[in-house]
């Protein structure tokens, strides 16, 4: 893969992550209206699943850019 194909890919990657931190923004944000624990603690999961996702996309995309 050339070298601009690469950038391009990961400008592309790094584009849908702020995306998906966009999207875990707004759950942090529904969290903060919590008015019980089960509540607050579903947002928490849900928090937590978008951002190990993104997560692993970071590592793939660090893999790509080697």
């Amino acid at each position: 893969m050339s070298r601009a194909l690469r950038v391009e890919t990961a400008r592309k990657a790094l584009a849908d992550l702020t995306g998906v931190l966009e999207d875990a923004s707004l759950i942090a944000v529904e969290g903060q209206t919590a008015l019980d624990l089960i509540v607050a603690r579903q947002t928490c999961n849900r928090l937590i699943e978008v951002l190990e996702a993104c997560l692993a996309r970071l590592h793939r995309l660090r893999r790509q850019l080697r």
